[in-house]
């Protein structure tokens, strides 16, 4: 095998074209967000003209549409989350960033699953703590992505404003932070977890929700990173 920074032949590649790891992801998501649909069938019917059982078997489905909506909500957050990681802060791509990535997919790639099991059983507090597991350990990997990054000279960009870097801190963090917070009330409400799951999304919709949050976060966390 290949040692980190080595391609073909022994010769020595320490940086790697970020373009194929961006395309990999994009593909990766669009596959992930088309497949959270396919588990949701037409309900069949005993009396196909009968629009009264029709809504009957559609307010069932509600547990199975709800994760797909929400699911897909967050998928969005993550990938524009990831969009703007490559292109604000990575310049280049190296083996170890790659594999981030790759794990970062992998755990994409298992929302499908974890949003209709959360579906199928909606008031079990397993199936709630599995989706809220997969959604902070996605948001955990992005964040190793960001650290990875922003520390290593040879793959950011030359010059990033610390600034910046908190305030990605701080957005990165907040989807996990969450999510935690709707796995522990899950035993109470999973509506509730599920709103807690997407509530980041509320702060990149509604202008000046997140800068609010960023300068509350700012005082209780100060940035302590290095010069950039």
């Amino acid at each position: 095998m290949f040692g980190l920074n080595y391609g073909i032949h022994g010769v020595r590649i320490k940086t790697m074209n970020k373009a194929r790891i961006e395309s990999l992801s994009d593909c990766v998501f669009s596959i992930v967000m088309t497949l959270l649909i396919i588990d949701i069938r037409v309900p069949p019917m005993t009396d196909a003209n009968s629009t009264h059982e029709l809504w009957g078997r559609l307010v069932l489905l509600w547990p199975l549409f709800r994760s797909y909506y929400f699911s897909f909500a967050i998928l969005g957050m993550y990938w524009i989350t990831h969009h703007a990681l490559f292109h604000l802060f990575v310049k280049h791509a190296n083996r170890p960033l790659t594999y981030i990535n790759i794990v970062f997919l992998c755990f994409i790639s298992l929302i499908p699953f974890s949003a209709h099991l959360v579906g199928q059983y909606p008031h079990n507090e397993l199936a709630v703590s599995v989706y809220g597991g997969n959604v902070i350990v996605i948001g955990m990997v992005q964040y190793l992505m960001f650290h990875w990054a922003v520390n290593d000279d040879a793959i950011r960009h030359e010059a990033i404003d610390p600034k910046i870097v908190q305030q990605a801190t701080i957005r990165l963090l907040l989807p996990p932070g969450f999510s935690l917070i709707g796995i522990v009330v899950s035993p109470f409400s999973s509506s509730l977890s599920f709103v807690l799951f997407a509530f980041p999304i509320v702060f990149n919709v509604i202008p000046g929700t997140l800068s609010a949050v960023e300068h509350v976060a700012a005082k209780i966390i100060p940035f302590k990173g290095r010069d950039l």
